[in-house]
């Protein structure tokens, strides 16, 4: 055999899998190969089997029929530490992390040698490793290797689970969303050591919702709906965009922002939220003033650890307040108070869904009625009023629930960033502060999402949402905030900016004013 042929051979392989879960069949007779050296893409909606495919591969799930070949041999795996001990690795959107050991624990806590006496040889060994690590993703001005997981935000969680899998070598990588929580500064980094590795031969399979990054970083895409394959391994550079998106969701999505509604629509002159000169305790946020209009979508961007999280925060009072005002429709909201906040009318959708949004061991109704119970004078539970909001909530966000005392775990991102948006919206807000509002959903929950906001907006609902999808923000809101080293370097209108105008801002820009708005 040829030696190029020999080095198209797949790097792996999976022939006829299928999985049931109870009576869903999330994969139905699906075969798929990898070859060395390529970015093979997976998509589809939430729920069509993408990551269950990686699952299986990597024994998390046991397949229930088809068979897995590695390197030309059949292989089936007890587990992702077996496989990662034959070089397939696989990095989950839940993070598999210590939150109270340091990012040096958790990247080699596996390799450390504890019991023959070179504890601190190793301890020394590996802290220096991870400095390097840092260093070659360029986030060692961002994280400390003995700093603990728990004191990192999301998207540098996810940084760290990524370069864990690349410290091991794996001739295999399998991401799961793997920039749902990065910006644009942050992707960059990541596809470049994808490329470098590439190159190196490493084959990678990445399961993503981000249609953009897939057309920069994938040299295939196959396209899952309902279990299903419905394209199998395509040519990017052959691919129409279009047509990959009615491949997803089985229909033609045309707008997939609402730009075109959002240019029609008109922003009354009201003022309903007026921070001035807020600064934390903690010093991320630094004399920060900006003013939000009654049913305006302001977007905040800038790069991961600018600040723009713990800015909103601080609005909200989840955060302590060292100074500044916060004046919410004319009158001034007690600083460090979350229940001042609602109680004025103020919600706040976490970006961390799983940990601070949704309690993932209740059911969905009682997630759904959260808020609203919590500010309840009566502290005796109205059941048939529970279950009435339920059926609002449902209905008017179109949510996929099966039994609303099912667990909120049952349900798709999709469907979970649709009852956290149902939680607040019980309780009547006149203002949602939303951070990463798609982060790890479908396109068309996507779609959906946009349109909820956009019809929130249309009623007289403010929306601030932040975001680290740059197409996302020029394409849902109308203005946008950018935020660096915690403060807002400048308020842009967003029909009026681009793409390099905020990147600009992000990183080097002068600081320009609210009034440049």
């Amino acid at each position: 055999m040829a030696e190029e042929d020999k080095k198209r051979e797949p790097v792996l392989k999976a022939v006829d899998i299928s999985k049931t879960f109870y009576s869903t069949k999330a994969l139905q007779k699906v075969s798929f190969e990898l070859l060395p050296g390529e970015v093979h893409a997976l998509m589809g909606e939430n729920g069509a089997g993408k990551s269950t495919l990686g699952k299986c591969i990597t024994g998390i799930y046991k397949a229930d029929e088809g068979d897995v070949f590695y390197k030309g041999k059949k292989v089936e795996y007890s587990g992702p530490k077996e496989a990662l001990n034959d070089g397939i690795a696989i990095v989950l959107q839940e993070f598999n992390t210590i939150p109270y050991l340091s990012v040096a624990e958790n990247i080699f806590l596996t390799d450390m040698d504890f019991y023959k006496g070179r504890w601190k040889e190793d301890y020394k060994r590996m802290v220096e490793k991870t400095d390097e690590l840092l260093k070659d993703f360029h986030m060692r001005e961002f994280i400390d290797p003995m700093g603990r997981m728990a004191d990192l935000s999301v998207a540098e969680m996810q940084i760290i689970e990524i370069i864990k899998a690349m410290s091991k070598e794996a001739k295999v990588i399998i991401l799961d969303e793997p920039t749902a929580t990065l910006s644009g500064k942050e992707v960059d980094r990541l596809f470049e050591m994808i490329r470098d590795l590439k190159a190196k031969g490493v084959g990678f399979i990445i399961v993503s919702h981000r249609i953009n990054e897939i057309y920069e970083i994938s040299d295939r895409i196959t396209v899952f709906r309902d279990g299903r394959l419905v394209l199998s391994g395509a040519k990017t550079s052959e691919l129409k965009e279009m047509d990959l998106i009615k491949a997803m969701v089985g229909r033609q999505i045309d707008d997939l922002y609402g730009s075109a509604l959002r240019r029609q629509r008109e922003i009354p002159d009201e003022i309903v939220l007026e921070v001035k000169d807020i600064c934390d305790t903690k010093g991320f946020v630094r004399n920060c003033s900006f003013q939000v209009k009654k049913g305006e979508i302001l977007g905040v961007s800038g790069l991961v650890g600018a600040g723009r999280t713990e800015l909103m925060r601080c609005v909200f009072g989840i955060d302590k307040r060292s100074k500044g005002t916060v004046v919410f429709r004319g009158k001034e909201v007690k600083p460090d108070s979350i229940t001042a906040s609602i109680s004025a009318g103020m919600g706040f959708l976490s970006e961390k869904r799983k940990e601070e949004g949704l309690h993932q061991e209740m059911s969905i109704i009682q997630n759904l009625n959260m808020v609203v119970c919590a500010v309840s004078r009566s502290w005796m539970v109205n059941w048939k009023k529970e279950a009435e909001n339920c059926v609002n909530v449902v209905d008017m966000l179109k949510v996929k629930i099966g039994e609303p005392y099912n667990k909120i775990s049952s349900l798709s991102g999709g469907n979970q960033q649709k009852i956290l948006l149902g939680k607040w919206l019980l309780s009547g807000p006149k203002l949602l502060i939303i951070d990463e509002p798609t982060r790890g959903i479908d396109v068309a929950s996507k779609s959906e999402i946009y349109g909820i906001l956009r019809e929130l907006a249309e009623k007289g609902i403010s929306i601030i949402m932040i975001s680290s999808e740059i197409n996302e923000i020029l394409g849902v809101t109308d203005r946008t905030l950018v935020v660096r080293d915690g403060r807002i370097t400048a308020s842009l209108k967003t029909d009026q900016t681009t793409e390099e105008e905020i990147g600009y801002y992000s990183t080097i820009g002068d600081v320009r004013g609210e009034e440049a708005s």
